[in-house]
């Protein structure tokens, strides 16, 4: 047990605790609890990684990620998607919708209905913006997080939240953000099915991916975090080139590092087309055919491949979180019992004393009374002879 407890604070000082968290407000009871927690230590397989790189205009969220999973135990299938608050205000509930396609139909088969809310305990893991400091028993499970009953501005939730699919295959899964109702009482109906549409790099002709690896800054950053497509922005968020949404005052992509005016300067079709002619104009000599081929098949990205990856990624992800799950509820145990061995010590101990001072106590009151009586038994030998005597 000693040896398993202190694996678990190794585990919590090289990685962090996982933690659920506690909703200001908000009680939970026992038997929810315990849900939320046997949903966090699922073996969950990843069935398929969805792609949400398209952002939506005039939206106050993002869906930063989407894919189906299995419990290998029971297989049961269900959706899991990340989304982030890119709003200003503070959100209290958002509902959103799955549309499941079948076969050939253009029409969905299925919709399942599904809101994000404190009070039905379903925004999940939360990550804010930026990291709070947090507490000693806070870092080491040994004590609930507190958080707001709304996710705040910058704040990406929904992570752990499993909605339950009817079937393990679907020919296509569309995510409807239907309407956000905001802590000020304001709600904004939505209905927004799918963003604005991108440019994959992968769709240029060869020319002029040659004229972006020309242009391009960031060469030790395409092998951990190469292009996928040309870069976009909005009012509220932009989409770096290497696919990730990035809030609008982020100067600086949060999973690449590249820098956000750069792109939107440089990687459009036209600014390519013009680094393109300046090529040709100069008589590149490395400006041949096979050159052209080996720069694009070096930038190009095998969809199939990145999928596969990513799908590995998240399932691991997935099982380090029901690792650390497990490890917190074996160290919470532990800490109980070391609790009441603690407990039953000092009592123990305190009975301990107790009985040594009474019976100490009862020692000395014995010694002192048969002193008394020896002393008495003494000074009756010592008194003089009676007057009857002598007669």
């Amino acid at each position: 047990m000693l040896a398993i407890f202190l694996d678990n604070v190794y585990n919590r000082l090289k990685r962090g605790c996982l933690r659920l968290v506690r909703t200001e407000g908000i009680k939970l009871s026992r038997k929810e609890k315990q849900k939320l927690r046997e949903d966090l230590i699922r073996p969950l397989r990843v069935i398929e990684y969805l792609d949400f790189s398209r952002i939506y205009e005039d939206c106050p969220v993002e869906v930063l990620e989407g894919y189906t999973v299995t419990d290998k135990e029971t297989n049961e299938v269900f959706g899991i998607f990340k989304i982030q608050n890119t709003s200003k205000k503070n959100i209290k509930a958002l509902t959103v919708r799955l549309l499941l396609y079948e076969g050939n139909s253009n029409i969905p088969t299925k919709r399942i209905d599904w809101v994000y809310s404190a009070e039905k305990h379903s925004f999940g893991i939360r990550k804010p913006l930026k990291e709070e400091k947090q507490s000693f028993l806070v870092r080491w499970g040994l004590k609930d997080e507190v958080v707001p009953a709304y996710i705040r501005p910058g704040e990406s939730f929904g992570e752990s939240m499993l909605i339950k699919l009817p079937y393990s295959y679907c020919r296509k899964m569309e995510f409807e953000i239907r309407s956000v109702e905001y802590t000020d009482g304001e709600k904004q109906d939505i209905k927004i099915v799918s963003g604005k549409k991108y440019t994959a790099f992968k769709e240029l002709d060869e020319d002029l991916r040659y004229a972006y690896s020309k242009l391009n800054i960031y060469m030790r950053n395409e092998e951990a975090h190469p292009i996928k497509l040309i870069p976009q922005s909005t009012n509220t968020v932009w989409l770096c080139c290497c696919g990730t949404k990035n809030l609008a005052e982020s100067d600086k992509c949060v999973s690449c590092g590249r820098d956000k005016n750069w792109q939107l300067n440089n990687l459009t079709e036209s600014t390519l087309n013009e680094e393109l002619n300046k090529i040709r104009n100069s008589h590149d000599p490395y400006y041949v055919h096979r050159h052209r081929v080996e720069a694009g098949k070096q930038l190009q990205i095998e969809s199939e491949e990145e999928r596969i990856k990513k799908a590995e990624a998240v399932e691991k992800a997935l099982a380090n979180v029901a690792k650390q799950e497990q490890n917190r509820k074996d160290g919470r145990q532990i800490v109980v019992l070391l609790s009441i061995l603690l407990v039953l010590l000092y009592i123990i101990g305190t009975v301990t004393v107790w009985m040594v001072r009474e019976f100490s106590t009862n020692d000395k009151t014995e010694m002192t009374e048969s002193v008394t009586d020896n002393n008495e038994e003494g000074e009756d030998n010592k008194k003089p002879p009676s007057d009857n005597g002598k007669e």
